[in-house]
């Protein structure tokens, strides 16, 4: 082998090694943004369910914290179902965001819908029918909040402050626990 040929396969491995890293970190970015969009799409499709049962959701969304409506059997089907399907899209949430591969700052947007949902009394209500179905930490955050938030007669502002604080504890994460600092 002639002596200038191991000082070019050296830099050769150098640069596979390099190229081998930024499309490592590529991949990577390429799999959090098409994770994110996948979030996002599945959103939208709650948004349908709510749009095509707005009839049933809309009693739920108004219904008075002293005067839970009465649903029948297929209207209960109707709420479970809305309420479960938030609920596995706040799992996919809060798991991705565990491992690092949601962005914080769109956990945080996230957090606000969990506070929106814990806001109605058909959730609050059904939520320990629901609870052992998810994840400790999606659990962590739900029973923390309920606990210090037994019921709505806080103000929402305050309420608020308990939720995000029990998000950002539970999942650890700065950019929760800021969260309303800018709002």
């Amino acid at each position: 082998m002639p002596d200038w040929l191991p000082p070019i396969l050296g830099t050769l491995d150098i640069a596979a090694f390099a190229a081998l890293i930024i499309g490592v970190l590529w991949n990577a970015r390429e799999t959090r943004r098409s994770t994110y969009i996948n979030l996002e799409t599945e959103a939208l499709n709650i948004f349908r369910f709510e749009a095509e049962h707005r009839a049933v959701l809309a009693r739920i969304f108004n219904e008075p914290e002293d005067r839970p409506v009465e649903l029948d059997d297929e209207e209960t089907v109707v709420a479970n179902n809305y309420f479960l399907q938030i609920l596995n899209l706040f799992e996919i949430a809060v798991r991705l965001r565990s491992r690092g591969n949601l962005d914080p700052m769109i956990f945080g947007t996230w957090v606000s819908w969990f506070l929106e949902v814990s806001e109605m009394g058909w959730f609050r209500r059904n939520w320990p029918d629901y609870r052992l179905h998810y994840s400790p930490d999606m659990r962590g955050i739900f029973d923390t909040y309920f606990r210090t938030v037994p019921d709505l007669s806080i103000p929402f502002e305050e309420r608020r402050k308990y939720f995000f604080e029990a998000a950002a504890k539970q999942m650890k994460c700065r950019t929760v626990r800021k969260w309303l600092d800018n709002a």
